[in-house]
């Protein structure tokens, strides 16, 4: 399939996918981010910057987001935020991208589309609705009813009917 034919997300769509997925993702973190804070009044460990200005707290809910967007993304080619808006990540030819392909562009790249915004901004100049980290990962993200229908899988039966001998022996009894 060529990069044409398949209809580029528009931005709106984009934005309330993602505006949903953060806001799922918030209520389940909740209680563990409050745990974290609860636990590190007597504690300062957790919430100490081991990595820039970045806590150990700060990095598990970071991996947990992360593992989120990635796992979803890799097993069915969308989020729950981007199922609900009917969106799909593919690659450029319109395949479903590789775990490879998708743990870059969740993490790596998306880290670099956040800063300042820049990579986001993007989206706004490209033609095609491309975000840094699309560009950076070779994927886009399209409307999933501009995709083709997968073939549905052909039973062994609908090629080779096997009649039931039951049913046959049974046939001149039936009225």
């Amino acid at each position: 399939m060529r990069e044409t034919e398949l209809k580029p997300a528009r931005f709106w769509p984009r934005l309330c996918a993602w505006l949903l997925d953060r806001l799922l993702l918030g209520a389940v973190l909740f209680l563990p981010r409050l745990g974290m804070l609860i636990r590190s009044v007597g504690s300062s460990a957790l919430e100490r910057a081991v990595l820039f200005r970045f806590s150990w707290g700060d990095i598990l809910c970071w991996l947990l987001v992360t593992a989120y967007f990635t796992a979803l993304t890799a097993v069915s080619g969308a989020t729950l935020g981007k199922k609900a808006m009917g969106l799909r990540v593919v690659t450029k030819t319109g395949e479903k991208p590789s775990f490879i392909m998708v743990l870059c562009r969740e993490s790596f790249a998306r880290y670099l589309s956040g800063i300042l915004l820049i990579g986001y901004l993007l989206f706004l100049a490209d033609p095609q609705g491309g975000t840094l980290h699309d560009r950076i990962c070779d994927t886009m993200v399209v409307d999933a009813d501009s995709l083709p229908e997968k073939p549905k899988p052909v039973s062994l039966r609908a090629l080779n009917p096997v009649k039931d001998p039951v049913a046959d022996w049974y046939e001149p009894y039936r009225k």
